[in-house]
């Protein structure tokens, strides 16, 4: 998936689905360090990728809360 179509779906889903979103990326994470130990791993930028969708999620999150925040 591209960064913009990435970002696009972080920002349409739900709270809930944007914790589904950050669970399925940490796994995703905690597997390629695993493949990247066992030198299976084919593409170690992937990894790079990974760590930035985890952090875009959580700067969502957090944006959100922030927004919230205000409005009360």
């Amino acid at each position: 998936m591209r960064q913009s179509e990435f970002v696009r779906k972080i920002k349409e889903a739900g709270d809930s689905e944007l914790d589904s979103i950050l669970l399925q990326q940490r796994e995703s994470l905690y597997k390629m360090r695993q493949q990247i130990a066992l030198k299976q791993l084919d593409n170690p930028h992937a990894i790079t990728n990974a760590r930035k969708n985890v952090a875009r999620v959580l700067c969502e999150k957090h944006a959100r809360q922030l927004k919230a925040g205000e409005g009360s």
